[in-house]
């Protein structure tokens, strides 16, 4: 469940890209799983356009941060908790 969360939520950034942003190229890519054995797993990812998301967590929860560009060229940081009560974002601009 808490896996299909962060999806969304990378789903919901990703769809937030303009058409500039298509031209973006992959800077980082890191998919680390299972690394205790107990379903802990860590993420991040940057891109050229400034789009920078990391998260981490195992079966009991998640905790992570993206940063978006904003309209106004400073970077938008939401940090964010999924667990068994919801998906808990807290936006900085």
């Amino acid at each position: 469940m808490l896996k299909y969360t962060l999806i969304v939520a990378l789903l919901v950034v990703l769809a937030s890209c303009s058409e500039e942003d298509v031209q973006a190229q992959l800077v980082k890519a890191e998919n680390l799983q299972n690394l205790d054995g107990a379903g802990q797993f860590k993420h991040e990812t940057t891109v050229t356009n400034g789009i920078k998301i990391k998260a981490q967590g195992n079966v009991n929860g998640i905790q992570g941060e993206y940063f978006l560009p904003g309209e106004d060229g400073k970077q938008i940081r939401v940090t964010y908790i999924a667990d068994a009560t919801g998906f808990h974002p807290k936006v900085e601009e």
